[in-house]
């Protein structure tokens, strides 16, 4: 009965992740961090249809129906696709938060690995966070030949940057309270047709070292409050989360107003949301938008990469009437702290 009990208030702890994610973070700034432990949860409820499978299989009926409450909220964090071949005339979309050029940006240039994976993706528009303004310029000269059009727009340090195949027509930014970050939208005619590229960089946690060991600490023990400080930490971590997440959940409702108000047009949203899958401002772009990955990628796609810390943070969203295909976080480059994420699309649903 112990382990059933225990299976039970796993099941909960999901559900309640999962629920999380519909709460404005703004009004309900208390749980909107709880979306971060989903995969744990979820993590623990998979093992235990191991468990019962080996020891009593029929109560293996527990778990598999906390998946199902929760189906929705898997396929957003880890979906499985049929793969689909790349249709002729598809657009390569990429998208890529360089930590200011990585661990090599003193290198020149052109030892640069950032620089030499932007040059070899063969996209045809390129939307960069947090792109530093030295190897910016640089790079924006140095490859007029495959970009002759960018957009190169400074935030606090760094560039904001989109370098495209495609005539840039406009640029712009949505207006949000932003504490050193932006959402901007660059307006790109494709033949006959105008596609709207909103790239983004939300605000971030920006979580210490040792705010981040406290995270993990906190999961790991969270069923032994008695073991250690977790309380204290969670306090701590807590007054850090909530306001971070309250700012990134009006920012979010912003980015998803301009959406709504441009209903109908080509629009593909990118950039780092500094979300996870299971949170509000993943949610809300998404009541406009669909999710690429969700819609053609495979497994978690984890962005993000330091301090143990694994989530889905970066993401590609397009306009139901765009078609993507084959939407992959890339982890072959590890320079940033941050993987590249990619999708080729298609302008007219299928």
């Amino acid at each position: 009965m112990i382990f059933i009990a225990i299976n039970l208030i796993v099941i909960v702890a999901m559900i309640f992740c999962a629920l999380t994610a519909y709460l404005p973070p703004q009004h309900y700034p208390g749980v909107s961090y709880w979306g971060l432990a989903f995969p744990v949860f979820l993590a623990m409820n998979t093992l235990f249809i191991v468990f019962w499978l080996i020891f009593k299989w029929k109560v293996t009926v527990l778990p598999l129906a906390g998946m199902l409450l929760c189906a929705s909220s898997i396929r957003t964090y880890c979906p499985f696709n049929i793969k689909s071949k790349v249709p002729e005339g598809s657009i390569k979309i990429l998208s890529y938060n360089t930590m200011a050029f990585g661990v090599d940006n003193n290198l020149p240039l052109e030892e640069n690995s950032i620089y030499r994976y932007v040059k070899d993706s063969k996209a045809d528009i390129v939307c960069l966070q947090e792109a530093m303004k030295s190897k910016t310029d640089q790079m924006a000269e140095v490859l007029k030949d495959i970009y002759p059009y960018n957009s190169l727009n400074l935030v606090t340090d760094n560039y904001m940057v989109c370098f495209s195949k495609y005539p840039i027509q406009e640029c712009y930014t949505i207006e949000y309270p932003s504490e050193k970050n932006a959402s901007y939208v660059y307006e790109i005619l494709i033949g006959e047709d105008t596609l709207m590229v909103v790239n983004n960089h939300l605000e971030s946690y920006k979580l210490t070292p040792s705010d981040k060991a406290d995270y993990k600490s906190i999961i790991r023990n969270y069923r032994h409050p008695d073991r250690n400080d977790s309380d204290e930490k969670y306090q701590l971590l807590t007054s850090k989360l909530a306001p971070k997440d309250s700012l990134r959940g009006i920012q979010a409702d912003s980015i998803a107003a301009f959406v709504e108000r441009n209903e109908g047009r080509y629009i593909v949203l990118c950039g780092d949301l500094n979300a996870s899958p299971i949170s509000y401002p993943h949610y809300r772009l998404t009541r406009a938008l669909n999710d690429a990955y969700t819609r053609s990628g495979n497994g978690p796609g984890v962005s993000y990469n330091r301090s143990g810390m694994y989530f889905r943070l970066d993401n590609i969203l397009i306009s139901p009437n765009i078609t993507s295909y084959e939407t992959c976080v890339d982890n072959t480059i590890k320079s940033s702290d941050h993987y590249p994420i990619f999708s080729h699309i298609k302008l007219g649903s299928k």
